[in-house]
């Protein structure tokens, strides 16, 4: 798959590059690979507008169709792809032309409405994600503070979200600041302490398991030998080493269980 993008990628660049020669344009590479650029669309848009278009067969949203369509064709797929019918490969071609089909009929008719509440609704996770991750990578920053240390650090943090709140003159982005900033504060002095003994109860577990893991499997190597020496008649009393197993063997099943009690 990555030697594919990168011949892609080095054809796409030299296509760019003859057709700057060829035009003569002055602009050298970029210039041919806009040149390029605008000879796929010219000759891709009537396929895609007679695809997708629609009723009127305009071009409006059609990028945003192709998209949908792409992506509502690989879900399809998906899905498809655990009915049982379909698990047998001599059948992958038929899920392909299904998912495709399927694709096509969801998108070729769909309302201009519909198709700009979806793309609002992208438009809220694109923000979401986008207007969360500062904060994550913030507190990825200053988990391993202490004290005030770490609160002074998210203290720093809010006055920064408020200064660009006090001197923005849009309103969205002065919401978008206002709450980053009381977010931030109300982390701090309320909530961190609560995430930070989560943290740290996650990594005591996690210890302890470890712990409890190596016990189990020193035991099961002890079992083991014991019993190696038992069937090669190494061992000079038996009867013992077998008591010695079962007490071992109960010993491990005593810590299995102590790993259960702590998830």
């Amino acid at each position: 798959m990555k030697i594919s993008l990168f011949v892609f990628l080095l054809l796409f660049g030299l296509m760019g590059f003859v057709s700057g020669q060829y035009y003569g344009g002055g602009g050298g590479f970029f210039y041919g690979t806009e040149q390029v650029i605008n000879s796929l669309v010219q000759n891709l848009e009537p396929l895609f507008r007679a695809l997708l278009g629609g009723q009127d067969w305009t071009g409006y949203l059609l990028f945003e169709k192709v998209l949908l369509f792409v992506l509502i064709s690989i879900i399809t797929g998906l899905v498809l792809h655990n009915l049982p019918i379909f698990k047998d490969r001599t059948h992958k071609g038929i899920l392909r032309l299904v998912a495709i089909i399927i694709g096509l009929l969801g998108v070729r008719n769909l309302n201009y409405i519909w198709i700009g509440t979806i793309l609002v609704q992208y438009q809220v996770l694109f923000v979401a994600i986008a207007g969360i991750l500062p904060f994550m990578i913030y507190w990825y920053f200053v988990k391993e503070f202490d004290g005030w240390i770490k609160k002074a650090a998210w203290i720093f943090y809010a006055v920064i979200y408020f200064g660009l709140w006090t001197t923005t003159e849009l309103e969205a982005y002065a919401s978008v600041y206002l709450w980053g900033a009381l977010g931030s504060l109300i982390y701090a002095f309320f909530i961190d302490i609560r995430v930070q003994q989560w943290l740290d109860d996650q990594k005591r577990k996690l210890d302890y398991h470890r712990k409890i893991w190596n016990q189990i499997a020193e035991t099961n190597e002890k079992i083991a030998k014991i019993s190696q020496n038992i069937t090669n008649g190494y061992h000079p009393k038996p009867e013992e080493a077998r008591k010695e197993i079962e007490k071992l063997t109960n010993h491990r099943i005593w810590l299995e269980k102590q790993t259960r009690k702590t998830t």
